[in-house]
């Protein structure tokens, strides 16, 4: 938090060497020897057979339980409450034994999860975006980093992309200031050929500058959340400002892609963007593939699709909505066996391999957010909010609620460790992300509204603007 303070201070040169200075200290802790041996190994799995890598997961799966049940508290605990002999567990299929782990949990008992071991391994401090005020901070091992990084450039590489090409980044991070009124609206990481553009500044009469920007510097993919890119993508369609060149792919994460979302990036990038899915736990992950189809990766985790009736059924068939819970297959640091993330799958095919001839199990569609945008007093649409949460520990849900044009409600279902500290700290940072003509109020709650669905939706308005519908609805004019 310090860190990001100063950085809010320093001039737009500096900003840009803090950008580069960070980019080349994590690309020389992971992408570096350790780092080619593990790329090498998942690439060669991309098309394994499927009873190879199946025995595969099983192996790593066995390693994992063994190392869960001797080294981590709660799991010796969970084994020993339960009468489970952790040797009993030889697949996916042993997991329906223990108990589907919740982020309340997790949350209350985070170091419970820690290994004794992890003294004796070389580890990073990570922690979750918080998009539902649940986030956690744990170790994790520098391979498992590096694996989790190769299992995405393997997705990646399928569409022609490597670490060598430029690429436009449209994610959550204030990399200008807020109350900037003119471009640039971005900073670079040079080692990581990396522009950051911000999603703070989407505001109409701003938006062509990032199509500028675009079209001078050319990156060669560009990726970001759903909601940033179809707002430029929808102003792009509407002004007819294009781009004067075709990036060789758009790849979109973090939110649920809508349909209409979809159109209007594949319109006004002249390709369809491509999905991933996972997240910082490392318990699941799912890469689409260049057939269209969502494949989980079944060498990097074991994840299981259970029925909203409670019933697992991780095996076969084509299922309607289903939980997605998974276990970690890389992390020793901190290790989580079936743990709930908290979004749905609509159906899993597991019998037909796909075309593509890759292995494993293909998902229908995610189900997870499709959060509504915040409008600042100064016109800016920011939808991805969950880093207000990302260092909250003390808080277990959260939602923002814009009822009015300038003031915000910050929903909390607090924990009994929240203090008076921990909101002006939130105060803060939501003053900070959404500048200080923003009016932020801290509504206790003892639960949170949610959909039909059970979702908890991480931003909700009651402005026709802000509303996720209508903003897609008005870029298809």
């Amino acid at each position: 938090m310090k860190a990001e303070r100063l950085y809010d201070k320093l001039p737009g040169v500096l900003q840009t060497a803090a950008c580069s200075l960070y980019g080349w200290n994590l690309s020389r802790h992971r992408y570096g020897r350790h780092y080619k041996a593990i790329e090498r190994e998942v690439q060669g799995r991309e098309f394994m057979d499927e009873e190879a890598l199946w025995a595969f997961q099983a192996g790593r799966l066995r390693r994992m339980v063994e190392h869960a049940a001797t080294t981590v508290p709660y799991y010796r605990e969970q084994f020993k409450q339960l009468g489970i002999d952790y040797r009993d567990v030889r697949g996916a299929e042993d997991l329906a034994g223990l108990p589907v782990l919740d982020k309340e949990t997790v949350q209350a008992r985070l170091g419970d999860f820690v290994s004794e071991r992890v003294g004796e391994m070389a580890v990073r401090t990570t922690h979750t975006s918080g998009t539902t005020g649940a986030a956690l901070v744990f170790p994790m091992t520098w391979d498992a980093d590096r694996e989790q990084q190769a299992t995405w450039w393997r997705y990646r590489r399928r569409f022609g992309v490597d670490r060598s090409m430029w690429h436009g980044h449209f994610y959550g991070r204030p990399v200008v200031s807020l109350e900037r009124e003119r471009p640039p609206f971005w900073r670079v990481n040079y080692p990581g050929r990396q522009i950051f553009f911000s999603g703070y500044h989407l505001r109409d009469e701003w938006l062509g500058y990032y199509v500028a920007e675009l079209n001078r510097r050319r990156p060669s993919w560009i990726q970001g959340y759903p909601s940033f890119l179809s707002l430029l993508a929808g102003y792009m369609l509407a002004e007819g400002n294009a781009l004067d060149y075709q990036p060789r792919v758009v790849m979109v994460g973090a939110e649920t892609l809508l349909d209409q979302q979809k159109e209007l990036i594949a319109r006004a990038f002249g390709t369809a963007p491509r999905q991933h899915y996972g997240m910082t736990e490392a318990v699941a992950n799912f890469s689409e593939c260049p057939a269209g189809n969502l494949h989980v990766d079944e060498d990097f985790s074991c994840v299981e699709f259970v029925s909203e009736g409670g019933a697992n059924r991780a095996q076969g068939g084509v299922q309607p909505r289903q939980l997605i819970v998974g276990t970690g297959l890389v992390n020793e640091a901190f290790v989580l066996l079936r743990y709930a993330v908290g979004d749905m799958v609509t159906g899993v095919v597991a019998k037909e391999r796909c075309v593509c001839g890759r292995p494993g199990r293909v998902v229908c569609r995610v189900a997870g957010r499709t959060d509504d945008y915040v409008i600042t007093p100064r016109g800016a649409r920011i939808s991805w909010l969950g880093v207000l949460f990302k260092d909250m520990v003390n808080i277990r849900e959260a939602q923002v609620v814009q009822r009015y044009m300038g003031q915000i409600e910050l929903h909390l279902v607090r924990m009994s460790s929240f203090t008076e500290k921990d909101k002006k700290r939130l105060l803060k940072e939501a003053r900070r992300r959404l500048g200080s003509d923003m009016s932020v109020q801290v509504v206790y709650k003892d639960e949170l509204e949610r959909s039909r669905s059970g979702k908890l939706k991480q931003v909700v308005s009651c402005l026709p603007r802000g509303q996720m519908d209508e903003v897609i609805k008005a870029a298809k004019g």
